[in-house]
Formats: structure tokens, C-alpha cells, sequence
């Protein structure tokens, strides 16, 4: 029986980039993210993004996309249990089932190259978020490390990803980036999420959203996922969980009590606070916010259902 009466929803990761690289699955890895690992929570369901590599050219990260997609699809077929969902109709076709799940996500738009035509077949793979930038500067255009805005390349991409109902994702953007994607989410009537930044209130990162950021996320109907990354939390060597709940209380003191999830960023990390390992880790957060007096219906919302029910709205 699970120890908590909620589920553990979470925005962001790196395994399915990780897995190949050493055979392993979805079950019984060495990485952070184990699917047989999460026995606290009564449900699971993974973002699981791919990274294009900034050290590959941009046809080498589209072609390593299909790599892995493939290597992830081929291990499903010995996992029933664990189901793509590319819809929010699977979602919770998933939940009623009891079945874990998977949620694809885009990592850098390198990938694209110049050919539009690409978000097309990602978006037939099931892609549902993509993070437009990862760092330095890409086709798309500047990330949090370099600044700058969208190039050409990057609004005509931005409209599309919108268009075809792709979740555009901010984290690693620039200032720039993040308040054109606004605009046009905006004008679009959509939301758009930051699914793994922490709050620079908190650690003044150029990786981590300040207040105004949040808040428009937030407004928007979008989402923002609280990382483990080290470097994202503090400036110390060392950190407990109680810093990660630091993070938290700053976006729930903006009102952010059905905005602020997880993003864990899990197997895309080193270091993590202390005594975290990985997914099976994740009660320890709620356990040092039940000790705060939260109430079990506000951590519910942030382990599961703020990110849960944001997916079957929009993807």
C-alpha cells in the first residue's frame, strides 16, 4: 500500500535520454528514475524529455530524438503496465486503468534545423511540451546564459508548436524569449509552463523565474515545475529538502497553490539535496512539508494533481 494518498506527477526529466546508454529500461535502473521506485504514491506519471545536445549538429539531435523514441517505445512493449500517453483522454484512460505513465517532451529546438515540418512528426510521436532552448545559442534562438530574443526561425516555430497544441516550455530561456512566448501565448489564449525553474527570490539564478515571471505564468493558466538541481537551489555546497519547500513557499506566497509541481529534473542532475537519491527520494519532500503543518490536500495538489489535471486539460 502507498504510503501517501496521492499520486506524484512530475514535469520533467532525463531518463529516456539516459537509458539507452546503458541498456536498462524503465524498471530496475541504476539512473535516478525507476518506474519500480515509486511505491510511496498511488499513481505516476513522467515527463520524459530528450535533450538535443548542443554538442551535436542539429540533424544529429533529430536523428537521436528517433534513437531513443524508438529505444523507449521498444521497452514498453515489455512493460503493459507503463503507458505513452499522447492525449488527455490517455491520461486518464492510464489513471483509471492503474497504470503508470508517460508524457513526451522536447528538450532544445536544435532538432528542428530549419524544417518545420519536423514539429509535425514529433507532434504525430506524441511531443506535447517543448522547451525552446537549452543554453548558449541555437536556431531558435538565446538561452538564460546568453540572452536574446527568438530568431526568425524561432517565432515561425513558436507559432506552429502553438498551433498544434504543443505546450511551449521556458525554463533555460532568456528574459527574452520568456516574455515573447508569453506574448504570443497571449495572444493565443493558451497557457505556457516553466517545468523545471525554482524561484531566484529564493536563489538568484539565471535559471530560476523571478516573482513577475511566476506570476505570469501563473495567470496564464501554466504551470512551474520545482527542480532538485543543486546549482538551481542554492549557492551552498550542501542543502537539505527544507531548501527545495523554500522554493515552494515563495511560489505559493504569490498565490501559486495550483501553479507550483514538480519538475525534478531527475537524471539530468548531479549533485541533489541531502539524502535525496532519486524518485523514490520524493517523500522525503513531503514529509518536511507535513512537519510545516501543510495541509495533505495543498501537497496532494503539488505532488499530483496540479500538473495531473493541467495534462489532461491540454495535452
Amino acid at each position: 500500500m502507498a504510503k501517501y494518498p496521492f499520486g506524484l506527477c512530475d514535469l520533467h526529466c532525463d531518463t529516456l535520454y539516459e537509458l539507452p546508454k546503458d541498456n536498462t529500461d524503465f524498471h530496475n535502473t541504476n539512473h535516478h528514475i525507476s518506474f519500480d521506485r515509486v511505491g510511496d504514491f498511488t499513481s505516476y506519471t513522467q515527463v520524459m524529455a530528450l535533450w538535443s545536445n548542443v554538442r551535436r549538429t542539429d540533424d544529429e539531435c533529430y536523428e537521436a530524438f528517433w534513437n531513443n523514441y524508438h529505444y523507449g517505445c521498444k521497452a514498453l512493449e515489455n512493460h503493459p503496465e507503463i503507458m505513452l500517453c499522447k492525449s488527455g483522454a490517455d491520461l486518464k484512460a492510464a489513471r483509471a486503468d492503474g497504470k503508470q505513465a508517460i508524457v513526451l517532451g522536447v528538450e532544445g529546438g536544435n532538432l528542428l534545423g530549419e524544417d518545420l515540418s519536423r514539429l509535425d512528426s514529433l507532434y504525430e510521436a506524441g511531443v506535447r511540451i517543448f522547451t525552446l532552448v537549452w543554453g548558449s545559442v541555437s536556431r531558435m534562438g538565446g538561452a538564460h546564459d546568453v540572452g536574446g530574443g527568438l530568431s526568425p526561425f524561432g517565432v515561425q516555430a513558436l507559432k506552429k508548436i502553438i498551433s498544434l497544441g504543443i505546450i511551449p516550455d521556458v525554463s533555460h530561456a532568456s528574459r527574452e524569449i520568456f516574455y515573447q512566448t508569453a506574448a504570443y501565448c497571449d495572444d493565443a489564449g493558451v497557457p505556457f509552463i516553466a517545468t523545471h525553474s525554482n524561484s531566484a527570490a529564493v536563489h538568484p539564478h539565471t535559471r530560476c523565474l523571478d516573482d513577475e515571471q511566476f506570476t505570469m505564468i501563473k495567470r496564464s493558466g501554466g504551470l512551474v515545475g520545482i527542480s532538485m538541481c543543486m546549482l538551481h537551489l542554492t549557492t551552498e555546497e550542501h542543502c537539505t529538502v527544507g531548501r527545495v519547500v523554500e522554493h515552494i513557499e515563495r511560489y505559493l506566497s504569490l498565490g501559486g497553490e495550483k501553479t507550483v509541481c514538480f519538475g525534478c529534473d531527475f537524471d539530468g542532475i548531479g549533485t541533489m539535496p541531502d539524502g535525496m537519491t532519486g524518485v523514490e527520494s520524493m517523500g522525503l519532500i513531503a514529509e518536511e512539508m507535513l512537519r510545516r503543518n501543510y495541509k495533505e490536500s495543498l501537497i496532494a495538489d503539488i505532488f499530483q494533481h496540479n500538473a495531473e489535471n493541467f495534462l489532461i486539460n491540454h495535452i
